[in-house]
């Protein structure tokens, strides 16, 4: 019993954490055996109380103290950074940055956030729908309800594919 609950609380946690997202997270879950419907529901709450956290507390996150020190020396070491990086990463980057931009531009909020899981993933939309200067509560909404087409999405999808490469094997 208590390795099933470590399973999906191991499901919450990594749906939770930036760059794992539902994408990865759900197949993960549904191959290992778990409950469908429960490794979905578990996911899409991975993805969507992250995203509150960051709508709500983003502002005093980013007024603190051990914030703006920190900032600050990231700040010397990406000036440092720069004269080191890569071109072709930072063009990588810029072109991320201007593909959010024209997606918000072209298709509002909505789009960036049934777009967003896909491309940057939902963290990263969602601070990118509050650079775009975004109202809060429609941020929360889109993004939850693009989570929760995404979970479903992906947990039939997870399922059934499964269960078809299985079939292979006898």
């Amino acid at each position: 019993m208590l390795e099933v609950i470590g399973w999906y609380f191991s499901i919450f946690i990594m749906a939770a954490t930036p760059w794992l997202e539902m994408l990865v997270v759900i197949p993960i879950g549904i191959g290992a055996g778990l409950n469908p419907v429960a490794v979905g529901f578990i996911a899409f709450l991975g993805n969507a109380i992250p995203v509150f956290l960051l709508l709500y507390k983003f502002h005093w996150l980013t007024n603190n103290r051990w914030y703006l020190a920190w900032k600050k020396k990231r700040e010397l070491n990406k000036q440092r950074k720069n004269e080191q990086i890569n071109e072709e990463k930072l063009q990588k980057k810029q072109a991320r940055k201007e593909r959010m931009q024209r997606i918000f531009e072209k298709y509002g909020l909505a789009g960036l956030a049934i777009t967003g899981p896909a491309i940057t993933g939902i963290h990263l939309a969602t601070l990118f729908a509050m650079a775009f200067k975004a109202n809060k509560t429609k941020i929360a909404l889109w993004m939850n309800a693009s989570l929760a087409l995404w979970a479903a999405g992906m947990t039939v999808a997870s399922f059934y594919g499964i269960e078809w490469m299985m079939s292979w094997f006898g």
